[in-house]
């Protein structure tokens, strides 16, 4: 399955005479197509509702505003790469084991969509000027914060309560500048070395090592 169809399922069609059952995830699918491919700020409810098949009155009845669909589209492009992520960790022990499947599960969430991660940048970068966005970003990053917490938690050389949440924002900037990197350079050799040089390290500063 596509993110883009993790994004925005399909439901069954509508009857007659009835509103469309499924125009929420339809126009949250088109929000998350005109996002990868126009931004942030080249996101209106004009496009969406071409994209959709749904008119602006509709979307705004669902979502409210722009904002209000960007905050949909957020927490489903975060459920999606958690997803990815958590289906391939399994019950790691370890701190290599956690570091290496949290690496591995991004890259493979970057695998099937870029568009995935271009839409979190885009908002992250949007968050700074624009209140509603950096409200949503806190809410996307606090809940994979709270999973690695609670991964942490359950390894048999973890960090110290203390150093919990320092080792958490330290795994979650790691992560994320591979995956910028990703994005601007592309699949190279160097950032392939650079992903076993992070696992290296970060397994080191997990373990307290």
């Amino acid at each position: 399955m596509t993110a883009a169809a993790r994004v925005g399922a399909t439901k069954p069609a509508r009857g007659p005479g009835r509103p469309p059952s499924d125009a929420p995830d339809r126009i949250c699918d088109a929000a998350y197509e005109v996002l990868k491919r126009d931004g942030y700020a080249g996101l209106t409810m004009a496009k969406v509702a071409a994209a959709s098949g749904h008119n602006k009155a509709l979307i705004a009845y669902h979502f409210g505003s722009k904002q209000g669909l960007v905050a949909a589209v957020g927490r489903r492009v975060s459920e999606a790469i958690t997803e990815e992520v958590l289906g391939g960790l399994g019950e790691p022990r370890t701190a290599r084991e956690l570091v290496r499947g949290l690496s591995d599960g991004v890259r493979r969430a970057l695998d099937r969509d870029e568009g995935l991660q271009r839409v979190y940048f885009d908002l992250a970068s949007q968050s700074v000027v624009e209140a509603r966005v950096g409200e949503i970003m806190m809410e996307m990053k606090e809940g994979h914060r709270t999973i690695l917490r609670e991964l942490l938690r359950r390894l048999d050389e973890r960090p110290s309560e203390h150093e919990l949440d320092a080792v958490v924002v330290y795994l979650v900037a790691g992560l994320e500048g591979l995956s910028l990197e990703r994005l601007e350079r592309g699949e190279t050799a160097a950032l392939r070395r650079a992903r076993e040089l992070f696992v290296e390290s970060a397994s080191a500063v997990v373990s307290g090592g």
